[in-house]
């Protein structure tokens, strides 16, 4: 970071320090201070808040006030992006129409909720407006798209070749495909908001279908039998041994069942068909995974060394004071 000049740093208060947005609701105002500055371009509070809010929506957890490290982290994440974007408009990948790619990622993230109204709701409740929802995914589109064609894309293919079976043999225990289970199953559904009544219907249900495999009905009889029950799924499964329901059927032998046993969908009846112990990946098998691997790592140290670079050479800025009054979870840009 530069060192501040006072008189450009009061000038910049004096300039755009406060963009002042009227509520007219409340008629409530609020002040938004700019607390970095990136090549004489500002981030302003509104900027912080909406990341830490924004991340909280993608992670679906509750948003709480952070502390200052936690808020110069999180700027400085902006800042480094600020950097990216620069670069990135001064190549012209900006003037790309970027609007499909934007709906694309915003999609992916209402699919993690229930509903596109649960998801309004949660955008509503973190106050952030669709507006800035879409500036800060552009902003990563962008980012991820010149981080790709700087750092990534530069990235050597015959020197990778030349890493790859090297790296092979010296992390090979990382290569290690795990022990499997491979299961049929049946599982019998209950129904988010079942009365107690029907919870036990369906309980009594898959204690009868156990009780069919332990008289010596075979798999595919109880599928032909019950195929009409639209609470029942049957299928066939390859589950890790350590998984919670592969540690449980680890416990049997094959052409054995088990159940029933509650799982979060409901109640789950199974067969063990085979097990398959933990062996030694071949290089053949994960070339590509140690390809991507190098060239990650590479572009990640060359990003590094490239923005060392930048920031030794452009003027940037973090405002300490502006920085400590930055509340999260109390600024309201509407009631």
């Amino acid at each position: 970071m530069k060192t501040q000049n006072h008189t450009i740093i009061l000038a910049l208060y004096i300039t755009i320090l406060m963009t002042i947005t009227t509520v007219i609701a409340e008629a409530q105002v609020l002040i938004d201070s700019v607390i970095a500055v990136v090549n004489k371009q500002a981030i302003t509070q509104s900027e912080l808040v909406n990341e830490f809010r924004i991340n909280a929506i993608i992670d679906k957890h509750l948003i709480s006030e952070p502390n200052e490290d936690e808020k110069r982290t999180q700027l400085n994440r902006i800042i480094d992006r600020k950097f990216i974007l620069q670069e990135a408009e001064r190549i012209g990948i900006t003037d790309t129409n970027r609007k499909q790619q934007i709906s694309k990622r915003i999609a992916a993230m209402q699919e993690e909720y229930t509903s596109k109204r649960e998801f309004s709701q949660v955008l509503q409740k973190q106050d952030i407006e669709i507006q800035a929802l879409e500036k800060w995914v552009y902003d990563h589109i962008i980012y991820d798209e010149y981080y790709r064609l700087k750092f990534v894309n530069s990235v050597n293919r015959k020197k990778i070749e030349e890493l790859a079976p090297q790296y092979f043999e010296t992390n090979k225990k990382h290569f290690i495909a795990p022990a499997t289970v491979t299961i049929r199953s049946v599982l019998v559904s209950v129904p988010k908001g079942s009365s107690e009544i029907q919870k036990q219907s369906l309980k009594t249900l898959s204690e009868d279908i156990t009780i069919r495999f332990k008289q010596g009905d075979t798999f595919a009889e109880v599928s032909q039998n019950y195929k009409s029950n639209p609470s029942l799924t049957f299928n066939t499964l390859t589950l890790n041994a350590d998984s919670p329901l592969g540690e449980i059927v680890s416990q049997i032998k094959p052409n054995n069942h088990m159940g029933p046993i509650p799982v979060p969908e409901g109640f789950r009846i199974v067969e063990l068909v085979k097990k398959k112990p933990s062996r030694q990946k071949q290089y053949s098998e994960v070339k590509d995974e140690i390809a991507a691997l190098i060239r990650n790592s590479r572009a990640e140290t060359a990003y590094k060394k490239w923005l060392i670079k930048q920031k030794e050479n452009d003027p940037w800025y973090i405002l300490d004071d502006a920085l400590r009054h930055v509340s999260v979870t109390n600024i309201k840009t509407k009631e």
